[in-house]
């Protein structure tokens, strides 16, 4: 145990971390738990009042879409919607505990800020799930449905329980013990396996100048263990861990179609970044999508810089100009804005038509994309031809916006590019867990020529698929796993050489009981 936390004088925290026991994370929030048995409760208590709203309706329905893309799940239940909603609350305030541990929650105002996800875009933290599917229980009508109160019980009591343990050195995938419990979800894979890919089988760690992309991350483990040994490498070469906040967003990315997984795997980014968060830093995003990283070959490459490509979705399509696809930056910088002329539109509407509404508020977020941004990270303005292609989309956000469902498809939109924008860059590494068409269907679509990709899979997938690839046989230690890497055809093994070792092991501490045997 450790001194009496901060924010609580009289209470005795205790460090919690992904290396503890998964038991005591699980006894602490997990399903059964009393502070589980209570928010769940109170969610559906409020889902019960507002599920038919469009703003929460359309949550869940795209929720049920993506669980759909990610597990085969197309009639998921509203039980397991709210147990997820839960754990990714949960996310946000172990988030907050993080980036500011010494400095409590001050009152309700900062709570909600922290739940919708404003108290991470204030200090420079994007894409960290600003109107997702989870955001739901913020509905903006809450008071005249007399649900005020309830929402607030429900986050206060959600933020006390995360009040007395120290999240301070809080660990990448402290959740996913939690996560795992919720189901269906893959077996983890081990610390020591993922950063033996990454560093070894990949050569992370002997350029970290590469880029990675994990197109299924799941929780996030490949992404945190390629940033980890990003971070190794600027200590050992006595660089600025300064730039790991500049580099690591940049080039270590991914995206997964389980909103879930998403959510915690933008918090283990978060924590995988380390203390640098807990200071004064640069504005950084959180590369982290929700996305199908399958629909990257429905895209044709970008010609000119006046192409465009078509997001298509459930809600219609939406067009986007070459410069959104170039940079990232531009879906959170100048797409994100759009937030505030989507509200203006709104507020319009007491003394206009839609259709007046709409066109002003466009004319004037036409004038802004058009207009250069010197001092941010976007300075160039669009031409004319690229601002009507993103114009079409932003009419369409406005639009969904008035039937309260524009936040969410604004956060989406955001989202589901990433594959064209991902596969317009080019990756040189790709790693993950799943199966063998990360190394080819993926592959072919992020990887640059002569990039390299290293999966984690099914032993028996991994042996039809063996042919050109090397295979790395698991049979001591992981029975029914095995690891293919795109190169030059051989078989090799992990031989145990000593004592078993723990899943939380690192690389460099497993090396003592585990050792890589050539076959040959």
């Amino acid at each position: 145990m450790s001194s009496p936390s901060p924010e609580h004088p009289g209470a005795r925290s205790s460090k919690l971390a992904a290396s503890d026991a998964p038991a005591v994370i699980e006894s602490a929030f997990g399903v059964g738990s009393p502070v589980f048995t209570e928010t769940t409760e109170r969610l559906s208590r409020i889902y019960s009042q507002a599920g038919h709203l469009p703003q929460v309706a359309a949550r869940f329905r795209e929720w049920q879409h993506f669980r759909g893309q990610a597990n085969g799940d197309t009639v998921a239940e509203e039980q397991l919607f709210i147990n997820q909603t839960y754990l990714a609350l949960l996310a946000r305030l172990v988030a907050r505990r993080f980036v500011a541990p010494h400095r409590p929650i001050c009152n309700s105002e900062e709570l909600l800020e922290v739940i919708n996800v404003d108290y991470f875009s204030r200090r420079g933290i994007s894409n960290f799930g600003e109107g997702d599917v989870f955001s739901w229980p913020l509905i903006e009508v809450r008071w005249d449905l007399g649900l005020n109160n309830l929402i607030l019980e429900t986050m206060q009591g959600l933020a006390d329980s995360v009040a007395t343990p120290d999240f301070s050195h809080a660990s990448p995938g402290i959740l996913d013990s939690v996560y795992r419990q919720m189901g269906p979800a893959s077996g983890p894979v081990p610390r020591w396996l993922a950063e033996y890919v990454v560093e070894a089988e990949l050569g992370m760690a002997v350029d970290p100048g590469r880029s990675l992309v994990d197109p299924a991350c799941g929780t996030g483990t490949f992404l945190c263990v390629a940033v980890g040994a990003m971070s190794r490498a600027i200590a050992k070469t006595g660089g600025d861990q300064m730039d790991l906040l500049f580099d690591a967003p940049e080039r270590i990315r991914g995206m997964d179609s389980d909103p879930l997984a998403v959510s915690l795997a933008r918090l283990s980014y978060l924590l995988a970044l380390g203390d640098l968060v807990q200071e004064e830093h640069p504005p950084f995003l959180i590369p982290v999508y929700l996305a199908n990283a399958s629909s990257a070959d429905k895209f044709q490459p970008l010609a000119s810089e006046e192409d465009a490509v078509t997001l298509k979705t459930t809600a219609g399509d939406f067009p986007l100009p070459a410069p959104v696809i170039d940079n990232p930056l531009m879906l959170d910088w100048v797409l994100g804005r759009l937030t505030n002329y989507m509200d203006g539109a709104q507020v319009r509407l007491h003394v206009q038509q839609e259709e007046v509404a709409v066109q002003e508020v466009l004319n004037a977020y036409y004038n802004y994309v058009t207009s250069p941004k010197p001092r941010t990270p976007v300075p160039e303005a669009l031409t004319p031809q690229q601002a009507d292609t993103l114009l079409e989309t932003a009419k369409s956000l406005i639009q969904l916006h008035i039937k309260g469902e524009g936040t969410l498809w604004l956060h989406l939109v955001q989202n589901m590019a990433a594959p064209m924008v991902f596969a317009h860059r080019g990756f040189d590494r790709l790693a993950g867990s799943g199966s063998a068409a990360h190394l080819v269907t993926l592959g072919s679509s992020y990887l640059r020529t002569n990039g390299k990709a290293a999966v984690v899979l099914s032993a028996g997938e991994a042996e039809q698929n063996a042919k050109g690839c090397r295979l790395i046989t698991m049979n001591e230690l992981l029975p029914n796993a095995a690891l293919l890497v795109t190169g030059p055809e051989q078989r090799a093994k992990f031989e145990s050489i000593g004592e078993p070792i723990s899943p939380d092991s690192s690389w460099a501490d497993a090396q003592t009981s585990i050792r890589v045997v050539s076959e040959e």
